[in-house]
């Protein structure tokens, strides 16, 4: 099957589409694409970021503060955001960093409507905490994935990498 056919999208109902998209995330966690049923850019981040890296991800949900070890970078904490070109305003922020058990964070932009890598990097826990801020309404702090955070002097691009692991991974 190709793309899905864009007159059937525009005709169904809402019900129809949501139960598309629940078939689709069913099919994607038994491929071993995504781990849960939350919005799947974070969940293939990190499978991508594990295949860049040589790591290994975690058990779900057993671990909070990281997703995986690698043996290059140790812990690593992932935070993805789906950006649409052109980017909106909240597009940049990541979820809340809620610990700081972890060695470095990957940071990865993935387009809205391709789910293709724009950019992702690796900064380590300490560049982090010093780029973040904290926000007490979510008991966590923020980062905005911007130009300066992205091109952090201490920001390894795995780009490229992320890129190579989405093009020949086993469960695409």
């Amino acid at each position: 099957m190709g793309r899905l056919d864009d007159d059937w999208l525009a005709s169904a109902s809402a019900s129809d589409l949501l139960a598309g998209y629940a078939a689709i995330l069913r099919t994607l966690r038994e491929r071993g694409v995504v781990r849960s049923a939350n919005a799947p850019v974070g969940d293939y981040a990190e499978l991508l970021v594990a295949q860049a890296l040589n790591g290994e991800l975690v058990e779900n949900f057993s671990v909070k503060s990281y997703d995986l070890d690698c043996p290059e970078y140790q812990r690593v904490q992932v935070k993805a955001r789906l950006v649409s070109s052109p980017r909106r305003s909240g597009q940049l922020q990541t979820s809340p960093f809620r610990s700081w058990d972890f060695d470095h964070a990957a940071l990865v932009l993935v387009d809205a409507d391709t789910y293709m890598v724009e950019q992702a990097v690796l900064l380590p826990v300490e560049a982090v905490q010093a780029v973040a801020s904290h926000r007490s309404h979510v008991n966590g702090a923020v980062v905005q994935m911007n130009a300066a955070t992205m091109q952090h002097p201490q920001a390894v691009d795995i780009t490229d990498r992320m890129r190579a692991a989405a093009a020949t991974s086993p469960t695409s």
